[in-house]
């Protein structure tokens, strides 16, 4: 995190009508645009911009292992498995090589916060402004 964007995140934080504002804005886009679940640790653009939290399970990191041979969830049988949807989603991005970075467990803390400014606070762990930690520079 650079010192900027902490500062950012830090005036936000002390300001509550400015941190509602901000939030109450990435609500309106993510939760209508991604199905979003607001857990505050926000890895959608690692997951095709798919929200991994919509998985009953709420698994961060792939399927459980009870997807079914035709890709639905165990769990709700009428539904697609959302890391199949991740998957087919990053074939026809081209992303399939972000879903080999393992995410954290959630932080049950953060859930209802602001992901964007989690981000620029250096809360969300594996995260710099711009770039992941965990990628190798070029």
């Amino acid at each position: 995190m650079s010192k900027l964007t902490e500062k950012v995140a830090a005036f936000c934080e002390n300001h509550p009508t400015l941190y509602k504002t901000i939030l109450l804005v990435e609500n309106m886009i993510k939760k209508p645009v991604f199905s979003c679940k607001s857990c505050g640790q926000c890895v959608m653009s690692y997951n095709a911009f798919t929200c991994c939290m919509r998985c009953p399970k709420q698994l961060r990191n792939g399927p459980c292992g009870g997807t079914r041979d035709n890709g639905h969830c165990e769990v709700y049988p009428d539904r697609r498995c959302i890391w199949w949807l991740i998957n087919e989603r990053s074939k026809k991005l081209g992303r399939q090589g972000k879903l080999k970075k393992y995410h954290v467990p959630v932080d049950r803390r953060l859930e209802g916060t602001s992901a964007w400014i989690n981000m620029m606070a250096g809360k969300i762990e594996g995260w710099s402004w711009g770039k992941d930690l965990n990628e190798k520079s070029e």
